[in-house]
């Protein structure tokens, strides 16, 4: 009888080995639930030396087996009600796609967690349901609701392309910037409008900041060029200046041509802001000059 149990005590070592070494998850609940029973049906109040060293080599193997698979020396029911808990922790998750990978996993630990008693397995499934049931409810409105935010952020994203389009249209570019900024501004305090919409949306709305900065660009390189005839043209305005005023003749001729001059002054328009003043504070002494002449040669003639 005792060189049977032994036996049998050496074939559940190795049978304990042989699965510590194959040990890869969940398949594995069944042939450990098994040896665990066949294990204890050994057990005694007292052991020889050789079940001694038997015991200690099983138990060496079993602690490898739940290293390699977490617990998997758990009850049926034990593991169930792990599962269960394991599945209401996901209830607070607000990743859903995280959380459906999860719970699929938690699905199909449930197919190979074994079965339990009858009565106590229908009432752990009832629960596991009760919480997948939820779980798939709470994710159809999440979506539901992403599916609504989506589609008015599309809404919302398409009217600020239009007012991008409109803005282009004008020609004044500090106004088109400072809108252009604003439209920017309400761009990024708006969520994603969907993978089907945003990358197109968003496209669409640079290309209307690309268009605007490089009319821009192309505006102010023009107007270097205009800036730069005009200096010419002003400079060219204050050495004509500068002969009626040095001549100071005061004919009427010559006093219409004066006059003449502010006029053709106006009609070339601004130099730039850089040239601008300096060009007009000259060109204006010069004429105020003259007029100031043209009163002290009158008044003693």
């Amino acid at each position: 009888m005792e060189d049977k149990k032994i036996d049998l005590k050496k074939e559940l070592v190795e049978k304990a080995k042989e699965l510590a070494e194959k040990a890869e998850g969940s398949d594995l609940y069944h042939e450990v639930a098994e040896l665990k029973k066949k294990w204890k049906r050994t057990l005694s109040e007292e052991e020889s030396l050789l079940e001694k060293e038997l015991s200690d080599q099983y138990e060496k193997y079993m602690a490898i087996i739940s290293e390699k698979t977490g617990d998997v020396l758990e009850t049926v029911e034990e593991r169930k009600t792990a599962i269960i808990e394991e599945a209401k922790k996901i209830l607070d998750s607000k990743n859903f796609k995280q959380a459906s990978i999860k719970m699929d996993e938690l699905m199909e630990s449930w197919k190979h967690a074994g079965r339990a008693a009858k009565e106590k397995d229908d009432e752990l499934w009832a629960q596991f349901k009760e919480l997948r049931n939820e779980f798939f409810a709470n994710r159809k409105a999440y979506y539901t609701q992403l599916r609504e935010t989506f589609a008015k952020n599309k809404e919302e994203k398409e009217k600020i392309i239009e007012e991008a389009i409109a803005a282009n249209e004008g020609s004044n570019f500090k106004e088109i910037g400072a809108k252009m900024d604003e439209l920017m501004e309400s761009w990024k305090k708006l969520g994603h409008a969907g993978k089907d919409h945003e990358e197109d949306l968003w496209a669409k709305f640079k290309e209307q900041r690309t268009k605007f900065f490089k009319n821009r660009k192309a505006y102010y390189e023009g107007m270097k060029e205009t800036y730069a005839k005009r200096t010419e043209d002003k400079k060219a305005l204050i050495a004509e200046a500068k002969l009626y005023l040095a001549r100071s003749e005061f004919s009427q001729d010559e006093i219409n041509a004066v006059k003449e001059l502010r006029t053709r002054w106006k009609e070339i328009g601004s130099a730039g802001r850089e040239n601008e003043d300096t060009l007009w504070e000259e060109f204006n002494s010069i004429i105020n000059k003259y007029y100031d002449n043209m009163k002290f040669y009158k008044s003693k003639n």
